[in-house]
């Protein structure tokens, strides 16, 4: 053996006894190293057989395994996942095994138990629902997909909801003749997908340039300019960043199943409600995460006449389609168009600004649509207005000291304005502050309200929710009020103005519905009556709330 032979044994040597201490520093000695022949006989590592792949090695004692997955991840990586609320370890089984990360408990976001406050980690969280809709943390809790599971859930009830045509009374003209000459029964048709079936030839219809769009948006849509095959379904997003991602899996989902999806893009809860109303659709997802910090989503559910979907009614049955999986109602994708739905919405809101004294006002938003919306419409009054901008947030709008309460209360004792507006994210509930910045609490507000609507209508019915009825009650005692309770919900609240027939409904979160054709609820209509209520005296914003509380 020459000496570059013996050069070349040596490096080889050294090397691998470098290769053993390591893997024996690792632990895996006794587990991954094999023991190599020492003595006369070893050959050069150039000539030894080594396999051409090597085996997955086993998981260690201090590595975890994510529900569904099949490779380890280090322990670092699973407290990051903890601490980021990754969606599966929700169901695993090592979610409590933080260490000294361990994640400290929040209370539970959602609908109390039995009225008492449940304390949770949110990482136990097996359930997206809120009283009024869904929401969960972007990409951990509702991305894409998961959106896509949710519309078609949507849309899988809203076929059950549809008639069918021949269901039970089938007959020999029901069959079709095989080759063979067998017979097999044709599924029974659905109404509006006929033609789909149907095995005459269909005429081309000229495309335009963007297929999912429709060349002429504010045409109303009726079954010969849509040949509609399905339920529509109206979609509409807020302004947060994580809205057009949901949106678009959510729109993905319905398509899929069938539905006839018009999109209205960016816009208000109010006029995504309004839309859904004047389009008369069967439904309708609206992706917003108000009420919740930034980094949340979600969206909220409406039935034909922008019916509310809550929780006790209909959204759990939802959940549960979207966990299970649906099957598709037929092959036939669904279409999708726009609509522009701000123009007829923002004509609608005219005719409750009517009759109004001077009086300035500050509105305090987190959204650019509604101060764009409001000076529209006030460009044409005697009222002027002053924008406050505030961040997206979880805010508390019965709390006199909520940062954003206590900024709008400052611009307008600064400013010597009239009356201020805290208008949270959704368009919906609201806040009001007098001129001297005293927040006014939901029954005071209640009051006003009651009170103008008195004026309006020689008899009155309205509905509010327990706990806010026990409060107005001594105070309805003497006048001509008829009042109805409901539960703390959307769904509830519209489905009791609807049965007695009520002119206003009042919950305590700062949302007012007023009982028009259908039920809506919107932050601007709510200005719109206050400021009418102001108008019928020259007092100010603070004697008005003086005067009803001493009656």
């Amino acid at each position: 053996m020459n000496q570059l032979q013996l050069d070349g044994l040596s490096r080889a040597t050294d090397n691998d006894e470098l290769s053993d201490s390591m893997t024996a520093r690792r632990g895996l000695s006794d587990r991954g190293a094999r023991s190599l022949p020492v003595g006369a006989n070893a050959l050069p590592l150039a000539t030894r057989s080594r396999p051409p792949v090597e085996t997955a090695l086993p998981v260690l004692a201090d590595e975890y395994v994510c529900p569904g997955e099949t490779h380890p991840i280090s322990p670092s990586i699973h407290l990051a996942r903890l601490s980021s609320f990754y969606s599966k370890c929700r169901e695993c089984e090592h979610r409590h095994e933080g260490g000294s990360h361990s994640i400290p408990p929040v209370k539970a976001v959602g609908h109390p138990v039995g009225g008492t406050s449940v304390t949770v980690g949110r990482a136990g969280r097996t359930s997206l629902l809120e009283t009024d809709g869904v929401r969960g943390i972007y990409l951990n809790e509702l991305d894409r997909p998961r959106a896509a599971e949710w519309g078609a859930a949507l849309s899988s009830m809203l076929w059950d909801d549809e008639s069918r045509v021949g269901r039970g009374t089938r007959g020999q003209g029901d069959k079709e003749t095989r080759r063979g000459g067998e017979t097999e029964e044709t599924e029974e048709p659905i109404i509006g997908i006929t033609a789909s079936f149907s095995s005459s030839p269909r005429p081309l219809v000229p495309l335009s340039p963007c297929p999912l769009v429709s060349p002429s948006p504010c045409l109303p849509f009726s079954p010969s300019h849509s040949q509609r095959r399905g339920p529509t379904v109206v979609i509409g997003f807020d302004e947060r960043p994580a809205s057009p991602d949901i949106v678009t899996g959510a729109a993905i989902g319905l398509r899929r199943m069938g539905c006839q999806v018009i999109d209205l893009g960016q816009t208000t809860a109010p006029c995504f409600q309004f839309a859904v109303r004047h389009l008369d659709a069967a439904a309708g997802m609206f992706v917003t995460g108000a009420g919740c910090d930034p980094a949340w989503t979600g969206f909220d559910v409406v039935g034909r006449g922008a019916r509310p979907w809550s929780r006790g009614h209909q959204l759990e049955e939802l959940e549960a389609r979207a966990r299970a999986g649906v099957m598709r109602p037929t092959r036939a994708a669904g279409s999708q168009r726009t609509f522009q739905a701000l123009v007829p919405y923002e004509a609608g809101l005219w005719k409750h600004f009517h009759a109004l004294r001077p009086l300035h006002v500050v509105c305090g938003s987190a959204t650019k649509l509604f101060p764009r919306l409001i000076d529209r419409l006030f460009a044409r009054l005697p009222c002027r207005v002053t924008h406050v901008a505030l961040p997206v947030r979880r805010r508390d709008l019965r709390d006199e000291q909520d940062g954003d309460v206590r900024r709008v209360a400052t611009a307008v004792v600064s400013g010597g304005q009239h009356l201020g507006l805290i208008v949270d994210d959704d368009g919906q509930r609201c806040a009001f502050v007098t001129e001297r910045g005293q927040l006014i609490s939901p029954g005071e507000l209640a009051r006003i309200l009651i009170d103008f609507e008195r004026h309006e209508h020689h008899s009155l019915k309205v509905v509010a929710t327990e706990r806010l009825a026990g409060e107005l009650a001594p105070w309805l005692m003497n006048l001509d009020v008829e009042m109805a309770t409901a539960e703390e919900s959307s769904a509830a609240i519209t489905t009791a103005l609807v049965e007695h027939e009520a002119r206003l409904g009042l919950l305590r979160d700062g949302r007012v519905w007023f009982g028009e054709t259908p039920p809506a609820c919107d932050a601007v209509v709510s200005l719109a009556r206050v400021l009418q209520a102001l108008s019928l005296s020259d007092a100010s914003c603070g004697e008005v709330v003086s005067r009803m509380s001493r009656t």
